[in-house]
């Protein structure tokens, strides 16, 4: 019991905006603070690496990064679109924004997705998760990345009636009956995945 009040009491003596940043950091979300003075006030690591291009630019800095539009948008609205002062051509962008309390100020968080970058599933999570075979984890991050079915086949060498028969057992233990509902749930329970490659 003296150790975890003691764990609580250092939680809690943190500078709370980075601990949360840096959690979101390990999940794998994008997150950046904006107040309610419509400034942007911190990221972290994986929205620096989303919203400055060059990694010698990566803020914040006395730029602001975001349009004022968006920045008006973000601060009344639970999601949006992301619009960058300076954006690529790649980008697809999207945000999540939430209340927070953060060093004893309201923000509001953003969370931002980039529609072009796929969920990955990892295929021991489900494993562990659904009681999935080896096979069948890898079969069905497989088909969550959009892989058909035949280039599964073709790749593994074996055939595609295997892979159906694969494909049933998943369904079942998943309690899905369809490759769409089965893609879907997948990316629910992936939605956060640990990143290992996170600079610190």
């Amino acid at each position: 019991m003296r150790y975890i009040a003691w764990e609580i009491k250092r939680i809690r003596d943190m500078p709370d905006k980075h601990a949360l940043l840096n959690v979101l950091d390990k999940v794998g979300s994008a997150a950046v603070l904006i107040n309610y003075r419509a400034r942007t006030v911190d990221f972290n690591n994986l929205a620096r690496r989303i919203v400055w291009e060059d990694a010698a630019d990566m803020g914040p800095s006395e730029t602001e990064p975001f349009t004022s539009r968006m920045i008006s948008n973000a601060l009344t609205e639970p999601f949006g679109t992301v619009e960058l002062e300076r954006p690529r051509n790649d980008q697809r962008l999207v945000f999540q924004a939430m209340d927070i309390t953060a060093m004893g100020e309201a923000h509001r968080l953003l969370i931002l997705i980039d529609l072009a970058v796929r969920t990955q599933v990892c295929a021991p999570a489900l494993e562990k998760i659904f009681g999935l075979t080896a096979a069948e984890g890898r079969l069905a991050a497989e088909l969550s990345r959009g892989i058909p079915l035949a280039t599964i086949a073709q790749s593994r060498n074996v055939s595609i009636a295997t892979l159906r028969t694969q494909l049933a057992s998943i369904f079942g233990k998943t309690g899905t009956s369809r490759q769409p509902e089965l893609v879907a749930l997948l990316a629910r329970v992936c939605q956060f995945s640990p990143m290992s490659d996170v600079a610190r």
